[in-house]
């Protein structure tokens, strides 16, 4: 299918469905505006098939306080969040084509809840620098100037702890191997400050640092 063929496919499954397929539709949005996959970063895939796994929400829910899966799932529904999902009506050869776009679709909320980072403006700028220093894309290097001039006029009063979160957030991205590449759901059952002392990732300073927050706060 060319980019062409997907952005039909797109506009077919929003006319049908609307937003009830976000995954089928932020796949096919991928394929047609977004960069191919890196070779090294595509090996490295390989390792963590399937790249879209399937997530039992409720089981999650059930896993014992202070467990990564509980933690990641009480992240969802606090900010009203669900896990990525991919269906039939996205063809395995641009499900491929975009894998990375959709491992890192996937692993995008666990980071948040890795980093201790919120869902507020600066939890965005600590997991958006960990992204930059990760080097998965460099379609996000564009809008570091973008974000350095509109973030600080949307929450002014939050300047300093969204410079805070950039810096800390780039520092774990570049100190640790690519995170994309590591099979982070099958640590769900695991203490959050076991997973994340293996991967070297300092505990996040505060203990609000997950609850759910306004994003223009």
């Amino acid at each position: 299918m060319t980019r062409f063929g997907s952005l039909l496919t797109m506009i077919r499954i929003i006319a049908r469905h609307g937003t009830r397929r976000s995954g089928d539709i932020a796949i096919h949005k991928a394929d047609v505006f977004l960069g191919r996959i890196r070779p090294e970063l595509a090996a490295a895939l390989r390792q963590v098939e399937p790249a879209v796994p399937p997530i039992d929400m409720p089981a999650l829910r059930s896993l014992p306080e202070g467990s990564f899966g509980r933690a990641y799932a009480r992240f969802l529904d606090g900010n009203g969040l669900h896990p990525f999902v991919v269906t039939e009506l996205t063809e395995p050869e641009v499900l491929h084509r975009n894998l990375h776009w959709a491992r890192y679709a996937v692993v995008h909320d666990m980071f948040h809840v890795l980093l201790g980072a919120g869902s507020d403006l600066a939890g965005e700028a600590k997991v958006y620098a960990f992204t930059l220093a990760q080097r998965i894309s460099w379609v996000f290097w564009p809008w570091l100037p973008v974000a350095a001039v509109v973030l600080p006029l949307l929450a002014p009063h939050r300047v300093g702890a969204m410079v805070r979160g950039f810096r800390a957030g780039y520092a774990a991205g570049r100190r640790m191997p690519l995170l994309m590449a590591v099979r982070l759901e099958d640590r769900f059952g695991d203490a959050l400050d076991d997973v994340r002392r293996s991967l070297r990732l300092p505990a996040p300073e505060g203990a609000r640092a997950l609850e759910p927050a306004e994003r223009t706060a």
